[in-house]
């Protein structure tokens, strides 16, 4: 595989990802994905198609669409052309019937400028393992090289590394971070998306699980990545009754909590900015 084909691949993978924790920025990876490189598989255009259309954005998506029917043509890539013309058809009508054109896309932070607290539960605890005995002193770090995000569903298999800010986030310390979190029971899943100078967080929980109890693991899972930050970095401090970590100094985080990754699954948003010393949660549906 050429190098060009396998940014592509990375890119791609990593926008696949980032559509289970947060569609904005997953729509935005898309479309630097779109002004780069051509896509090599239906599915890429399907998503972005369908992300566009579910913000009212339809000339965009249409341009895509007609893009994805002209390579079809040219057997460029794999896929049904039948799948995609009606998907014109219905972009067409919308147009037509609703009057929309495309906006340019506008930046946007990840982050809400109100915050609501939220008590963090047993952080003093926590922290007293950290200071009596880390659990993450033999990790071995490799700070050198900047190496990709490998493909997967649910954990990297290759160091991930944020190059924009002081201290990356590696996929060793994204590992001890998620299997601590998991000798909850009722914590099923996690996965931490490095992205620039933004964490995207994903948990899944137990059916069953209350937002609250949701909150809550999200923010232990916090906190252990917090506690493995403090380990590698030594200068970086760890999770205290008043800090989640002092990692988060430099990341935006975007959270998502639920039973499954579909809309209706999830039970609590959250957003934190590297001013603030808590989390703020948004219910669904609030």
């Amino acid at each position: 595989m050429s190098e060009r084909l396998n940014e592509l691949y990375i890119l791609t993978q990593k926008a696949q990802k980032m559509e289970m924790i947060n569609e904005e920025l997953a729509l935005q990876m898309y479309l630097d994905i779109f002004a780069n490189y051509t896509p090599k598989f239906s599915k890429t255009f399907e998503s972005t198609i369908r992300l566009l259309e579910k913000r009212q954005r339809y000339e965009e998506a249409l341009t895509i669409c007609l893009q994805a029917i002209e390579l079809l043509k040219a057997d460029e890539i794999s896929g049904v052309i039948g799948r995609f013309e009606d998907i014109k058809t219905r972009l067409e009508r919308k147009i037509q019937e609703e009057g929309f054109s495309a906006e340019p896309p506008k930046k946007k932070k990840a982050f809400s400028i109100k915050y609501l607290a939220f008590i963090l539960i047993l952080i003093v605890v926590i922290f007293a393992i950290f200071s009596l005995a880390s659990p993450y002193d033999d990790i071995n770090v490799n700070l050198e090289g900047k190496e990709s995000l490998s493909g997967g569903d649910a954990v990297f298999s290759e160091t991930t590394e944020s190059p924009q800010v002081d201290y990356p986030i590696t996929s060793e310390m994204i590992d001890v971070a998620t299997k601590t979190l998991l000798r909850n029971h009722d914590a099923v899943d996690a996965n931490i998306l490095p992205q620039d100078e933004t964490l995207g967080v994903a948990v899944i929980v137990a059916p069953g699980t209350d937002a609250s109890r949701a909150k809550e693991l999200a923010t232990l899972y916090m906190e252990a990545l917090g506690g493995v930050a403090s380990a590698t970095y030594s200068d970086l401090s760890g999770p205290s009754d008043s800090s989640l970590g002092e990692i988060y100094d430099y990341y935006d985080l975007v959270i998502s909590v639920g039973t499954g990754t579909a809309e209706e699954d999830i039970l609590a948003k959250g957003t934190k900015s590297p001013t603030q010393s808590e989390i703020y949660w948004r219910n669904d549906g609030e």
